[in-house]
C-alpha cells in the first residue's frame, strides 16, 4: 500500500480518539467531584491554630522556637464592624453573596493564565474555596486538589449560611506573624481586639491575606501601602466606601507594630533567617504548625563567634557595631551568625545590611583578570593617584560616562613605583586595580562577582573595582566560599530538614555548582594567602593555611575582613549602623576586623585538621614581566649576594686573599735617559705613576620592588 494512504488513515483516527476521550474525561471529572461531595465532610475551624515550631542546631540541640504572639480566638461576625467584612470581601471575593461557592469567571480566567503559562500558577478561588484550602492545609498545586476544593466549597454553601461561612473564614484565615483568625491578627499588628479595628486598619489587614509576609507593613512598607490603596479602591468600586473618605484614608495608612514572633534562647539573628527560609520552603502559614526544624547552626561555632564579637566591642572607644557570619564551605550551611550587639534593642540583622565593601571587592576583579588567562605576576605602575578624564574613560570602555572622570588614589596617598598585581593585592593598592578595571572591564567584574555569589545589584562602572556598590556580609561570605572550594558555589542556607510528627516536609538536597574554573579560584586563593602572610591582613594570621582580604571604605566608614580556611569562610564587618559616619582613629580592615576574624577562627577551627589549599595549576600569561634590576657593582674583596629580602647586596668575598699590610708610600724616581740610537726621536720618559686612590664601595641599588612593609590598613583602599 502506498505510504500516502497509510498516513491519511492515521490522520482520520486521531480526532476519533479525541472525540471518544472527551466524554470519558468529563465522566471521570464528574465522578471524582461527586465522590468528594458525598464522601468527604466539610471541615470546621475548631482545630485551626498556631503551635510553636522548635528549632534545633546541626547536632540536635534546641536553639529556640518560632511562635505566634497571640493564639487563635473566635469572634462572632455580628460583633465585628461591617467595614472589616467589606474590606475582606473587596480584597478577596467581591461576588461572595452572589455565587454558590464557585466563581466561573474566576475559574476561566485562572485556567486561561495557567494554560498560557504551562503550569498551575493562579487559582480562581472564592472565599469558600480558600476556607476549604486553609482548614485542610493542602498546598499541592494539582487538578485533583482543585476538584476537591470545588466539591467541598459547594457542599459548604449548601450546609451553612453566607454569614456563617464568612465567620468561618475570618476566624481561620492566616494573616501572617503566626496569627490565625482576625482576633489574633488585630492584636499582632495593632495591639487591639478585632472589634475595635478602624476602617483603615481593616483595609490594611485585608490587603495582607493574599501574601502576608510579602505585604507586612513593617517589612515592606511600599508593598503594604499599594495593597492598602487597592483595598480602598475596591471598596469604593463596590459601593461600600465613600470616595472622599477613601482619599483621606489613602494618604494616612495605619501604623503597624513590630513583629515579636521569635522566642530565642540563643542565636536570635540566625532564627530570623530560619523563619524567612521556612516561608520559602514550606509556606508562611505552615511556620507555626508544630514543626521541628533541624538547621545548619553549630552552637560551638556560634559561641566562638559571639565571644569574638563581644571581645571586639568591649574595648574602650569602640562605638560602631558590626556583623560576623561563618559558612561551611562543603555545603553552604551557615554555621554561625551574629547580626548586632543586642537583639532585644534592635532586630535589624546587620549580616543582611547593605554596605560598601571597599577593597574586599578586589578579588572579583582579580578573578576576572585570571579568567582571561593573565597571571597575577603581571606588573603595573602604582602611582599615588591616577586621573582619568571623561573622554579617556569613554575611549577605554567604548561607551558614555555620565558620571564624568575618575581620580582613584591609594590609601594615605602612598606611591609604590612598579609592582606586580600579586603585590598590589597584598598591599591593597587602588591605582593598580583601577588600571586593571579598565583592562578587564566593569561588566566582566560585575558578572564574576555575581557568579561567585553576590546577589545585590551592582553598578558596572570603573569604581566598582574599589567596592562602591553595596553588598551584604552574607553575600561576601558566600562568594569567598566559592574561592575556597576551588570554584564550586554552594548557596548559603539555614534549614537542613523540616518535620511535622513523623512526616518529612523538606530535606535540603542542594548540590554545589561549578561557577569558576579551578585555575581561577585556586590562583585567587594563592594570592589572598599573601594578604595574611605579608600584606595588610597580617593581624588575621591564625597559624594555619588561610586566605582573605581587608577592606576599608573612604573616610573609614566601613571596615571589613573576609577570609577562609579550606573548611570554613567567615566575614566580619564593622561600621556605624544608621549612617556612614567615619569611625574614629585608624580603623581599617587590617586592624580590629582582622583581629576579630582571627580570634573567632582560631577558636572555631580548634581540633580541626590544618588542611592546606591545593596549589594553583599555573600556565597563565604574564602580561608585563618584572623589570630587570640594574647589575650591582661591588668593590675589591666583595661579591654580590641575594639577601633575605631578595635584594642583591655587596658582602665580603670569603675566597679573597687577605689584604697585605699597608706599605710606606715611595715617591717614583724619574727613569734614566735611554742611550742614543738611530731610531726616531725618542718619546719622552713617562711621568712617575702615583699609587691609585681606591674608589669608595658603591651603595646597593634600590630594589625594583619598592613595597614598604605592611602596616595596619596600608594601602587598604577607599571606595573611590
Amino acid at each position: 500500500m502506498p505510504r500516502r494512504a497509510r498516513t491519511r488513515r492515521r490522520w482520520y483516527r486521531r480526532p476519533l480518539a479525541l472525540l471518544l476521550a472527551v466524554p470519558l474525561l468529563v465522566g471521570g471529572f464528574a465522578a471524582v467531584t461527586l465522590f468528594f461531595y458525598f464522601f468527604t465532610s466539610v471541615p470546621l475551624p475548631t482545630d485551626i491554630g498556631a503551635s510553636p515550631t522548635v528549632i534545633l542546631d546541626a547536632n540536635g540541640g534546641e536553639v529556640g522556637t518560632l511562635q505566634a504572639e497571640t493564639s487563635r480566638e473566635d469572634v462572632a461576625l455580628d460583633e465585628l464592624l461591617d467595614d472589616l467584612a467589606d474590606a475582606v470581601l473587596a480584597a478577596e471575593d467581591s461576588g461572595f453573596h452572589s455565587h454558590g461557592g464557585l466563581s466561573l469567571p474566576g475559574i476561566f480566567r485562572a485556567a486561561f493564565r495557567n494554560v498560557t503559562r504551562g503550569q498551575i500558577s493562579q487559582g480562581g478561588s472564592t472565599i469558600s474555596q480558600q476556607y476549604i484550602k486553609n482548614v485542610t492545609r493542602d498546598d499541592e498545586r494539582s487538578v485533583l486538589r482543585k476538584v476537591r476544593e470545588a466539591a467541598l466549597a459547594v457542599k459548604l454553601e449548601r450546609q451553612y449560611s453566607k454569614d456563617e461561612i464568612l465567620g468561618f473564614y475570618l476566624n481561620s484565615i492566616y494573616w501572617g506573624r503566626g496569627a490565625y483568625g482576625v482576633e489574633a491578627a488585630a492584636r499582632a499588628y495593632f495591639a487591639r481586639p478585632a472589634v475595635e479595628l478602624t476602617v483603615a486598619q481593616a483595609a490594611q489587614l485585608a490587603g495582607l491575606i493574599s501574601a502576608p509576609s510579602a505585604f507586612d507593613p513593617r517589612e515592606n512598607p511600599e508593598g503594604a501601602h499599594r495593597r492598602y490603596r487597592y483595598v480602598l479602591d475596591q471598596m469604593v468600586d463596590s459601593g461600600w466606601l465613600d470616595p472622599a473618605r477613601a482619599g483621606r484614608l489613602a494618604v494616612n495608612p495605619p501604623a503597624a507594630r513590630r513583629a515579636r514572633n521569635v522566642e530565642f534562647k540563643q542565636a536570635p539573628y540566625f532564627l530570623q533567617l530560619v523563619a524567612a527560609e521556612l516561608e520559602r520552603k514550606v509556606g508562611a502559614d505552615e511556620i507555626y504548625s508544630g514543626l521541628v526544624v533541624t538547621t545548619t547552626l553549630d552552637m560551638d561555632v556560634q559561641r566562638a563567634a559571639e565571644q569574638a564579637y563581644d571581645e571586639a566591642f568591649v574595648q574602650p572607644g569602640i562605638r560602631p557595631s558590626g556583623a560576623l557570619v561563618a559558612i561551611d564551605n562543603a555545603s553552604g550551611g551557615i554555621r554561625a551568625l551574629v547580626g548586632g550587639k543586642s537583639y532585644a534593642r534592635s532586630q535589624l540583622n546587620l549580616a543582611q545590611a547593605s554596605r560598601q565593601p571597599g577593597s574586599t571587592f578586589k578579588p572579583f576583579a582579580l578573578a576576572a583578570w585570571i579568567d582571561e588567562g593573565n597571571a597575577p605576576e603581571s606588573w603595573f605602575d602604582a602611582p599615588a593617584q591616577i586621573t582619568y578624564t571623561e573622554a579617556e574613560l569613554e575611549a577605554e570602555l567604548g561607551r558614555d560616562q555620565p558620571d564624568g572622570g575618575w581620580d582613584p588614589e591609594n590609601y594615605g596617598g602612598a606611591a609604590f613605583g612598579e609592582m606586580s598585581l600579586r603585590q598590589a593585592t597584598e598591599q591593597s593598592v587602588n591605582t593598580v586595580y583601577a588600571q586593571l578595571a579598565l583592562q578587564v572591564g566593569p561588566d566582566k567584574i560585575r558578572r564574576m562577582a555575581e557568579r561567585a555569589g553576590i546577589h545585590s545589584r551592582l553598578a558596572a562602572v570603573p569604581s566598582l573595582v574599589l567596592g562602591t556598590s553595596n553588598v551584604k556580609p552574607l553575600e561576601l561570605a558566600e562568594a569567598y566560599s566559592t574561592f575556597a572550594t576551588g570554584g564550586i558555589r554552594h548557596r548559603r542556607h539555614t534549614v537542613h530538614e523540616v518535620r511535622r510528627g513523623g512526616e518529612v516536609l523538606y530535606v535540603d538536597r542542594a548540590r554545589g555548582e561549578r561557577v569558576l574554573s579551578e585555575q581561577v579560584a585556586l590562583t585567587v586563593t594563592d594570592v589572598l594567602r599573601g594578604v595574611i602572610e605579608s600584606g595588610t591582613g597580617t593581624a588575621a594570621d591564625i597559624g594555619r593555611p588561610a586566605a582573605g582580604k581587608t577592606g576599608t571604605t573612604q573616610n573609614n566608614g566601613d571596615a571589613w575582613f573576609v577570609g577562609y580556611t579550606p573548611q570554613m569562610t567567615a566575614a566580619v564587618w564593622m561600621g556605624n549602623v544608621n549612617n556612614n559616619k567615619p569611625m574614629e582613629g585608624e580603623f581599617t580592615g587590617g586592624s580590629l576586623p582582622a583581629e576579630t576574624w582571627a580570634a573567632f577562627m582560631s577558636d572555631a577551627m580548634e581540633g580541626e585538621e590544618a588542611a592546606d589549599f591545593p596549589p594553583p595549576p599555573g600556565g597563565l600569561e604574564i602580561v608585563r614581566p618584572s623589570p630587570e634590576p640594574e647589575p650591582i657593582v661591588c668593590g675589591d674583596g666583595e661579591i654580590a649576594s641575594e639577601g633575605t629580602d631578595g635584594v642583591e647586596q655587596c658582602v665580603p668575598d670569603p675566597d679573597a686573599s687577605p689584604s697585605p699590610s699597608p706599605s710606606p708610600v715611595v715617591t717614583a724616581e724619574p727613569a734614566p735617559e735611554p742611550s742614543p740610537s738611530p731610531s726616531p726621536s725618542p718619546e719622552p720618559s713617562p711621568e712617575p705613576t702615583p699609587e691609585p686612590t681606591p674608589e669608595p664601595t658603591p651603595e646597593p641599588e634600590p630594589t625594583e620592588d619598592p613595597v614598604p612593609p605592611p602596616t595596619e590598613g596600608s594601602g587598604d583602599g577607599g571606595g573611590g
